[in-house]
């Protein structure tokens, strides 16, 4: 294309982007904008109508607000030429941006103008742009690349060294003012978050948290950010007042950064072009521990995520949460049974049900009286607790529970052995290359013999990785009842059974054909270990008030 017009109608393009490794100096919108303006008044031909501003937009690809206008607007002929600072400011993927030179701007009539690269498509004169210019895309391509993967690995040592690296602060947290990448506690929201796990230890539904909440009128997380001043925005904002929903409860609720870990990798981009984000799979992600102050303690998050599990929902028909919903087990089917209300002489009763069988998929019904479960249940934890609070300096000596410090030992000896099991494999697998390299084995021989050994390898390996999570989950279990323990000594005098209490002590209830009732304390093996010893009893029976219920304590 040739110039052919006494007047263009210019549009000065301009785009900055940290990402694709801009200098914010010389790449700044500010001097774009200067250097294009002393070339308009070198070119009288050219009369600037409009300026188009991507300011934080990457050139990787051309789903940029400003440039989509500006092509609307050449479209519709308000613009029929295209000045930008340089090719790069155009876009920095190879294809695209030549499409855009070769086939979009001719087919338009764009005449397309990058002052740094001297290059004018009305001026054909010098035929070597037809090899320049497409190198010149090609080396904006390979930078932003380059750029990418640097960034890419910078972030994934911050991530390996426990450093927060996320837009905003998890909501609980704010930025350490000395260091951004450094997660501290925000009092006021950690407060409500600390309100949202008490409330569900207290057995409350993700629901009625909301309706708490929002009956407080305590800001969401969104909310609250943009009320600090942040441009935030996420996907829980569904109206123009947003309330706490259940979703976002539950997010909160199965976060493990609120005990301290910093979890972080789980999505990322495709690629440097492609931005659509992808899921990574969990053993990718990086979890490091202890890296910040935490909100919650860990025996509390994870009795939360014990109670998750179970099935604590209301019944459409009740108001009230039962403290034992979602701990009776049937003794028969080995699943949860459901509370139920009826009637009778005008008094209502409530009696708990095998779900299997209210389904009609064959176990027995065998109903009981929902307060004789209660009454039952309370006097077992009341009989258990004084039990325990009566040997206050044992409890203190807990950590020396011979069943569990013994497989400890075990284990600590399992890994030894596998350790000797994975160097002698290792040492074969270098000796048998070795005898390769020498000509004493051929290349089919230790092709066979070579995958034999690495199978063992691999075996070996397997085997110590699963002996080290059970080593670190008894150690974990360690601790947990240790802080139960201390849990169990602060408690007062039992006059009812609350949600708390059978959250914090119980595994769970379970009830069988004959109505015997078996009642299954948390850290069962422990206390059977102390009851072995002779230190604290493990049996307890009583009957029920109708002289047929029978209650065992015993280890879950």
């Amino acid at each position: 294309m040739f110039k052919t017009k006494e007047l263009y109608h210019a549009a000065g393009y301009f785009r900055l982007s940290r990402e694709d490794g801009d200098k914010a100096e010389s790449d700044s919108i500010r001097n774009q904008k200067a250097l294009i303006t002393g070339y308009l008044k070198q070119h009288p031909d050219l009369k600037l109508v409009e300026e188009y501003v991507d300011d934080g937009f990457s050139g990787t690809n051309f789903d940029r607000p400003a440039f989509k206008r500006l092509m609307d607007d050449a479209s519709e002929h308000k613009v029929d030429c295209i000045i930008v600072k340089d090719l790069s400011r155009l876009g920095r993927n190879y294809i695209e941006t030549g499409r855009y030179l070769e086939t979009i701007f001719p087919m338009m009539g764009i005449r397309f103008i990058s002052v740094n690269d001297q290059y004018d498509s009305s001026d054909r004169s010098d035929q070597t742009d037809d090899i320049v210019i497409p190198f010149k895309n090609l080396l904006n391509d390979a930078y932003c690349r380059d750029i990418s993967m640097k960034i890419r690995s910078q972030l994934d040592v911050k991530r390996k060294s426990g450093q927060f690296i996320g837009s905003f602060a998890t909501y609980g947290y704010t930025r350490d003012p000395e260091n951004k990448n450094h997660l501290v506690i925000d009092d006021y929201a950690a407060d409500v978050v600390r309100r949202i796990f008490k409330l569900k230890l207290e057995g409350r539904s993700a629901q009625m948290i909301c309706d708490d909440l929002n009956s407080s009128h305590v800001l969401t997380p969104m909310e609250y950010k943009r009320s600090k001043g942040f441009n935030y925005n996420c996907g829980f904002r569904s109206h123009m007042n947003p309330v706490w929903q259940p979703q976002l409860i539950h997010r909160i609720l199965t976060n493990e950064i609120y005990i301290g870990v910093l979890v972080q990798g789980k999505r990322r981009k495709i690629n440097y072009k492609v931005k659509t984000i992808q899921n990574v799979n969990e053993e990718e992600w990086y979890r490091m521990e202890d890296v910040h102050e935490p909100i919650i303690s860990r025996e509390d998050f994870i009795l939360v995520q014990e109670i998750m599990k179970r099935d604590a929902r209301r019944s459409p028909q009740m108001d009230e949460i039962y403290p034992l919903s979602g701990y009776v087990k049937c003794g028969s089917c080995g699943q949860s049974m459901v509370i139920r209300k009826a009637r009778k002489n005008g008094k209502e009763y409530r009696y708990f049900h095998c779900s299997t069988a209210k389904r009609k998929e064959g176990c027995s019904s065998h109903l009981i009286n929902a307060e004789t479960v209660e009454k039952i249940v309370t006097s077992a934890i009341r009989s258990q607790v004084e039990l325990l609070t009566d040997k206050i300096s044992l409890l203190d000596r807990l950590g020396e529970i011979p069943v569990q410090n013994g497989r400890v030992k075990e284990i600590d000896r399992a890994i030894e052995k596998q350790d000797i099991e994975i160097n002698r494999y290792k040492e074969l697998k270098a000796k048998l290359f070795s005898d390769r390299c020498d000509k004493f084995v051929s290349d089919d021989e230790y092709g066979v013999i070579n995958d034999r050994f690495t199978k063992k390898l691999n075996e070996a390996c397997e085997e110590r990785k699963r002996l080290a999570i059970e080593k670190e989950d008894l150690i974990d279990r360690k601790s947990g009842f240790k802080q139960w323990t201390e849990e169990v000594k602060r408690i007062d005098k039992i006059d009812s059974l609350t949600r708390t209490l059978v959250v914090m002590l119980l595994d769970k209830v379970i009830v069988y054909d004959r109505g015997d009732i078996g009642v299954m304390f948390r850290f069962g093996e422990e206390l059977e270990a102390i009851a072995l010893n002779g230190k604290v009893g493990s049996g307890y029976e009583e009957k029920g008030d109708d002289g047929h219920r029978e209650v065992s304590i015993c280890g879950a």
